[in-house]
């Protein structure tokens, strides 16, 4: 990829990287874009770095960095790298916005898991852990000897051990939610981080935009619109009659943008791509996102584009209504899987919750207050929901957003209860900047089929049942199979019982009176188990 100079900035970010005392081939040029890998020998170590352009301009002060635009902050997304009397030094941001995983016994680090593993020991509570939440939690991976950084801390390795260090949480200080805010004073910060990076890009601003508050936010707050490229997939059965699609254009005929549907229909294809870069860490998830870009860049070239996210926004922004987390067994609460996990009832191992006691007992003080587990829903989720900008840096868009910064979160965090209270703050802005869509009596459908409807057209391999048997309960693991490959035989009352699950208010009704999308159900454990397989089969 070329070293393209726009404006104060250049087109150079490292996506990720290994450090090991052996070195390894391995293919990090996932999509075949183009990505560029720098070696370094420190010691007994071999550092591989990889990404977009001139890996070694990303370097600040000495260290390497992650950023992007580059900088060495720890309250924006990003990681920094530096050597000092022999040691090498990792250190992640406040909110670890980029997974790193490590393997103390054999001393590697990396941002892929998978280059990690060397025993497939398992960790049952590790592995316990992953199943109920759906992905990696407590520092653990379902391997005993992968862990992960803890938000905010630091690794240093020494020639025969790493050290972990954990820095002082800055939520914890009390001027974090002392000083209330106002939505003029968000929206300034928002517009000032944005302006600040835009004005140093001479390219595209490729905006996904699915014309929810979030994204809406962003084509706002973006102050050339000429440089914003959108795009969006919807998620009903008729993908254009989408609420997704039908908001997102409208807004791009508000502000006269060059935006564009795609339509997504084969995303399971993406399985393996998804795991060579997340592994073991969580469940198959992003594939839709894989396909999603594949299509935007076999279909349009762009002047050095960068990606502009809309992670988290709607969490930070009072989306969430919490239950109270009064003992460790409520911690789960915080983890907002959306079904996407696994019973631990279908579990054959046996298990402990220390880690998930421990967690609960740090920080119980703090769950009380709403606006506290929204940070710690991030800090959890964050090893799933970061595909979000590391997919399309692995397409060779750096990806940039205020809603990883933390003057910002904290700026939002401290709005008044009643105006984050169903994100009020957001729908009074919107009347006021003329993007309240939703009293434009905008037609549109609101059903989230998309999974659904890929995953009956789709050809998913088994799960391996005499392999994961002796984890998970087999008659299971058999129903998934047969839910799952048999989408065409599905009886008359099953389809229609799924079709009026999607209907908003009946399928409410029905969800009440305990009613399933069986087929949906084994699709998302199916998501889980497969993962662990996978990562069981991996050739270290």
């Amino acid at each position: 990829m070329n070293d393209t100079n726009y404006g104060e900035y250049k087109m150079n970010k490292i996506i990720g990287f290994l450090i090991s005392k052996e070195k390894k081939e391995f293919d990090i040029d996932v999509f075949n874009v183009g990505l560029n890998r720098l070696e370094i020998k420190y010691g007994e170590y071999y550092i591989s770095l990889w990404g977009i352009g001139n890996i070694e301009r990303c370097k600040i002060n000495g260290k390497y960095s992650l950023s992007f635009p580059l900088h060495d902050s720890l309250y924006d997304r990003n990681i920094l790298i530096s050597f000092e009397d022999g040691n090498i030094i990792v250190e992640n941001d406040w909110l670890g916005s980029i997974p790193v995983f490590y393997n103390i016994k054999d001393l590697i680090v990396s941002t892929l898991p998978n280059l990690c593993l060397r025993d497939k020991t398992i960790s049952n509570e590790g592995l316990a852990n992953f199943c109920e939440f759906g992905y990696s939690v407590f520092e653990q991976t379902m391997f005993e000897d992968v862990k992960f950084m803890r938000y905010f801390s630091k690794l240093i390795i020494t020639s025969n051990h790493i050290k972990i260090e954990y820095k002082d949480d800055q939520i914890h200080d009390k001027a974090f939610l002392a000083k209330e805010t106002t939505i003029e004073e968000v929206v300034a910060k928002m517009k000032d981080y944005i302006s600040n990076i835009e004005r140093k890009l001479d390219g595209d601003i490729v905006l996904p935009t699915s014309g929810g508050f979030d994204s809406r936010m962003l084509n706002y707050l973006v102050e050339d619109k000429s440089k914003i490229r959108s795009f969006t997939y919807g998620i009903s059965k008729n993908q254009s009659q989408s609420t997704e699609v039908v908001h997102a254009k409208k807004i791009s005929e508000i502000y006269n943008t060059k935006w564009e549907q795609i339509e997504l229909n084969e995303f399971h294809r993406y399985i393996n791509e998804w795991f060579s870069i997340y592994g073991f860490s969580t469940h198959l998830h992003g594939m839709y996102h894989i396909e999603f870009y594949s299509k935007i860049l076999k279909r349009h070239s762009f002047k050095n584009p960068t990606l502009l996210s809309g992670i988290f926004g709607d969490v930070w922004a009072g989306s969430i209504k919490y239950k109270k987390i009064s003992t460790f067994e409520d911690v789960i609460n915080l983890g907002y899987t959306h079904g996407l996990n696994l019973s631990l009832n279908l579990l054959k191992f046996e298990f402990n919750y220390s880690s998930k006691k421990k967690f609960f007992e740090e920080n119980k003080n703090y769950l009380i207050n709403d606006k506290f587990k929204t940070v710690y829903t991030i800090r959890l989720k964050i090893i799933l929901i970061s595909y979000l900008t590391q997919i399309p840096e692995y397409f060779g868009m750096p990806a940039w957003t205020p809603y990883l910064n933390f003057d910002i979160v904290k700026a939002i965090l401290n709005l008044p209860d009643e105006q984050r209270k169903n994100r009020n703050w957001q729908r009074s802005f919107f009347k006021s900047v003329g993007l309240n869509l939703e009293d434009m009596n905008l037609k549109s459908d609101k059903s989230n089929r998309l999974d659904y409807e890929v995953a009956k057209n789709s050809n998913l391999k088994p799960l391996d049942v005499e392999l994961l048997s002796k984890l998970i309960e087999k008659k299971r693991l058999i129903e998934i199979n047969r839910y799952l490959e048999n989408t065409k035989d599905t009886s008359v009352y099953a389809s229609l019982k799924n079709e009026l699950l999607f209907i908003p208010k009946i399928g409410g009704l029905l969800r009440r009176l305990g009613f399933k999308n069986e087929f949906l159900k084994a699709l998302y454990e199916y998501y889980v188990i497969k993962a662990i397989e996978k990562g069981l089969k991996y050739e270290c």
